[in-house]
């Protein structure tokens, strides 16, 4: 009879790394973080969680308040051209508008060889989706030496 495996973050950890993405454990929220998605333009948070049914990826993005509506309807389109990911518009009067790509994949039956194939083909449309929301100009981009007011609200 073949042994399980017990799916837990440090073997996802170990997934992640192994399709040489850098990546390092948050003390805060005890996600599995991104480096360089983080590194990014506008990316607030980029991250892996491992829950007790399922792996879940949330990528966070901060967009122009102004580009809120135009957004609106582009989101139908990208849920649909990108079905991997799951695409959504968060707004808070207290924090930055921002765009949620997110997706999550059940934790049993989870092989390495699996959950490769989905964090690879869900990091393509996430890039995808990216890359869309640079060219429509919609990236909320600090400028350098001006502070942000939201960066406490992380976590």
């Amino acid at each position: 009879m073949a042994r399980m495996t017990t799916i837990n973050r440090d073997l996802i950890e170990q997934w992640i790394q192994e399709l040489n993405i850098s990546a390092h454990i948050c003390p805060d929220c005890e996600g599995i973080h991104f480096s360089d998605w983080e590194a990014k333009d506008a990316v607030l948070e980029s991250r892996c969680f491992v829950e007790s049914d399922r792996c879940s990826l949330l990528t966070e993005i901060s967009i122009r308040p102004s580009a809120v509506l135009p957004l609106q309807g582009a989101v139908h389109f990208m849920n649909y051209d990108y079905s991997y990911v799951k695409v959504m518009i968060s707004l808070s009067d207290h924090d930055v508008p921002r765009l949620l790509l997110t997706h999550a994949v059940p934790k049993t039956g989870l092989t390495e060889e699996l959950f490769q194939a989905w964090m690879t083909q869900l990091l393509d449309e996430v890039e995808g989706v990216y890359k869309q929301l640079t060219e429509m100009e919609v990236l909320l981009i600090e400028e350098e030496g001006s502070p942000s007011e939201f960066d406490d609200q992380l976590h």
